[in-house]
Parts: C-alpha cells; sequence; structure tokens
C-alpha cells in the first residue's frame, strides 16, 4: 500500500505542506511594528564616576526609536514596555564618547536580529565633576490672607552642597527654594522645590545635578504675623520764631501697616516719634522732616512693607496775630515809688496792651489774666516822663510792642512819705 504510486504519495505530502504554507502566511503573515522613544539604560556608570568625573547625554542620544519584525499575532501583543534598551559604560564605549546600544525583548519570539535600531549609540560628554556650597534663600510667590504676612521663612538649611559637571557647577550662582504662599493665615512646614539660577537670572538644567543628602525639595519653616493699621504721633521740641507760633503737626502718611504676632500687636496702638527727631526751634515757615521710623518699633513688631519707613514730618506754623485788651490805670501796679512823690497819668484813664497769639490762642486769652506794673526805681524827681511798662502774660502769649505810659511825679501835700506800693490815687 505504501509503495503503490508512491510519486503522487510524495507530491500529494509536498502540496499539501505548500498549501499549509501559503494559508499560514496568508492568514498571520511576518511584518514589521515601529516603537519610539524608548529610553536607553545607562550601565555601569561607575567606570566614569569612579575617575571622580561625569557624564552627560547630548543631543536626547539615550532616545531611540524601533523597527520590530515578526508574525502579525507576534507583534499585536507587544507594547514599548517589552523591550529593554541599554548603553554599557564599561564594556560599549568606544573613541571616548560613544556607547554601543543594544536592545532585547522579553517576548522569546522576538529575537534581537529582527530588531533595527534608530542609532547606534548614545552620544555622551565627559568631564571632571566638581562640587560646591551655595546659599539656599526662600523665593516667595502667590499672596497670604489679607489679614497676614509671612513673618520668617528658614529653609532647613541654609547652605546645600551641589556636585555635577564643572561647566555646570561653575554657571550656577543661586539657589532658591520656591515657596507658594497662597492663603497662608497661620505657621506651617512646606516642602518646596529647588530651582538653580545662572548670574542672568535663567535656570540651569539639573539633570546631571546632585543634591548633598537631599533627593527631592527643601523643608522650610514658615510663621506668620497679623497685620494692622496703627497712627502715627509724631512729638516736637523747640519754639518758632518770635513772629510764629505752632499750628499742627502730622506725619504723612499718617498711618502704617504693622505685623506681629497676636499677642504682640494687641498691645500698639500707635507708634510715636519722639520729640528729639522734630526740633522747630527757630523755624519761621511750614517744615517737612523725613525720619525712619523703623528704630521706634515696639519689640517684636516689624512694617509690612519695609519701604514704609520713611516717613515725612510735617510741621504746620501760623504767623501770630494782636488782640488788644484795655487795663485801667487804676489796675497798674507801681513799684518803687520814691517816699515823698505821687504819681499823676493825667487824662488818661487806660492803657492799651495788644497781646501776641495765634488765632486760636487769643480766643483763649483771659483778659485778667493780663498783669501791668510800673517800676519807677528810677525814677526819683518830679517831673513828666515816659515809662516801658512790665506786663505780664500767660506762658503762651508775647506782645505786639511794648507799652509806653506816660506819667507825672508830684511832691505829695504835706510832704508825707510815698507808699512805694502806691498807684498815686
Amino acid at each position: 500500500m505504501l509503495t503503490n504510486n508512491l510519486g503522487l504519495k510524495l507530491l500529494s505530502i509536498v502540496s499539501a505542506v505548500m498549501l499549509w504554507l501559503i494559508v499560514v502566511n496568508i492568514d498571520d503573515p511576518v511584518t514589521y511594528q515601529d516603537f519610539s522613544s524608548i529610553r536607553v539604560a545607562m550601565l555601569n556608570e561607575d567606570a566614569v564616576t569612579d575617575k571622580d568625573q561625569v557624564y552627560r547625554v547630548e543631543d536626547n542620544s539615550d532616545l531611540i526609536n524601533i523597527r520590530v519584525w515578526a508574525k502579525r499575532s507576534v507583534l499585536d501583543k507587544l507594547s514599548a514596555e517589552d523591550f529593554t534598551a541599554t548603553a554599557d559604560m564599561e564594556k560599549n564605549i568606544k573613541f571616548g564618547n560613544l556607547v554601543g546600544i543594544e536592545v532585547s525583548c522579553s517576548n522569546r519570539n522576538v529575537r534581537t536580529a529582527d530588531i533595527t535600531k534608530s542609532r547606534e549609540n548614545v552620544v555622551i560628554s565627559i568631564e571632571d565633576a566638581a562640587s560646591e556650597l551655595f546659599n539656599v534663600v526662600v523665593k516667595q510667590s502667590g499672596q497670604a490672607d489679607d489679614a497676614y504676612v509671612v513673618g520668617t521663612a528658614l529653609p532647613e538649611q541654609s547652605l546645600i552642597e551641589i556636585r555635577g559637571p564643572a561647566s555646570v557647577v561653575a554657571r550656577i550662582n543661586r539657589v532658591q527654594a520656591d515657596l507658594d504662599i497662597t492663603g497662608f493665615n497661620s505657621d506651617r512646614s512646606e516642602i518646596c522645590a529647588l530651582t538653580i539660577l545662572d548670574n542672568n537670572g535663567a535656570m540651569v538644567d539639573t539633570t546631571y545635578l546632585e543634591y548633598a543628602g537631599k533627593t527631592e525639595g527643601m523643608n522650610v519653616k514658615v510663621t506668620m504675623l497679623r497685620k494692622k493699621d496703627v497712627r502715627l504721633k509724631p512729638e516736637y521740641t523747640g519754639v518758632p520764631s518770635g513772629d510764629y507760633s505752632f499750628k499742627n503737626i502730622f506725619a504723612k502718611p499718617e498711618t502704617v501697616k504693622i505685623a506681629g504676632t497676636t499677642a504682640d500687636i494687641s498691645k500698639v496702638s500707635e507708634i510715636v516719634i519722639p520729640a528729639e527727631e522734630i526740633n522747630i526751634e527757630g523755624i519761621e515757615e511750614d517744615t517737612q522732616i523725613v525720619v525712619d521710623i523703623a528704630k521706634y518699633l515696639p519689640e517684636n513688631i516689624r512694617l509690612v512693607n519695609e519701604a514704609d519707613a520713611m516717613v515725612t514730618v510735617v510741621v504746620e506754623l501760623e504767623r501770630k496775630q494782636g488782640k488788644s485788651v484795655k487795663i485801667p490805670v487804676s489796675e497798674i501796679e507801681v513799684k518803687n515809688l520814691s517816699r515823698g512823690m505821687k504819681i499823676d497819668y493825667g487824662n488818661l484813664n487806660e492803657i492799651e496792651v495788644v497781646v501776641k497769639g495765634t488765632s486760636a490762642e487769643l480766643e483763649q486769652l483771659d483778659e485778667n489774666e493780663v498783669r501791668v506794673a510800673l517800676d519807677l526805681e528810677e525814677y526819683t524827681r518830679a517831673g513828666d516822663y515816659t515809662g516801658i511798662a512790665e506786663v505780664t502774660l500767660p506762658e503762651m502769649y508775647g506782645l505786639m510792642e511794648d507799652v509806653e505810659i506816660e506819667f507825672k511825679l508830684t511832691r505829695a501835700a504835706g510832704g508825707s512819705a510815698g507808699n512805694s506800693n502806691s498807684n498815686g490815687d
């Protein structure tokens, strides 16, 4: 049975196999699929770093695209995660800056020979490593609660050591912890990202930089202070020129915003600018004096804005006016009248005293406090005289002009001794 028509039987078998192959290739053909942006893992980096050197990948050459040839049924089950791309810096480095790329697939139906790569090497640059200490400053952004202001924002460490390529480290100018204070109204700690800036304020690429002891951001401790508006109260010393009187003193602005803890700020209702800062002795016009109020803030109190420290104190003057006060001659006190003499004012019934002061002061003048005296110590003989009266006024007032009094001294009838305090009547 096996040998009869052997040729035909063999031909049938061959035909069947060929037909099966044709059917299989039609239903599950060999084709290709592309996978992009596969990251190349760098292996054995210590081959460079152990020499106190660092490397950088140039031009994103550690990202490759691949094309995979396989049956459609195999390709349909593949994803980019099934492929591993590596560059061994110990085994595959060439020409000092090229590291060969190898790609493998976790699916056993895909051979290495079935994978083509968009590039064969990762391009690197190698240079000496450097490390340096930099100050850490906190950079605030956002707006705190309207009633509060940041008191202090202190990073957990004031210095940080940064290690990386010497050319990159040399570009670093400052390190800042970025703090967003939006809505803050209480003390807290925040993890803040670190930003590295160069001399121009541009961000430095930190891909190949290492922060000693830090894998994430830096903790910043924030204390919040309550804000308050308080009045400025300037005081002064001295008196203006004789023709002028003090009218008013005030600060511009009249209030400032201060900040402090709730307990400290509750004790402050005003900021006093002491008199020694404002000396108005002898001034003859309105005057403005710039004062730094920062030194007069109570302990543990600060200004919300430091620029508000310089304020202007305005002193306003008023030219003095005169008010006439009539004093009867009978109320003139006579001093040192010589014995045996008497004084006679003739037809003079009253004298006029012109009191000098501001309009407000003159309105408050009590005329009964105006006292007039005439000292006759120098007048020992009978005769007609004109003397300057002694006028006593309340402290804030002055005289517009001297008060002259005309009088006559005569010997008393009978030669009796004169009274040293007599008014001559």
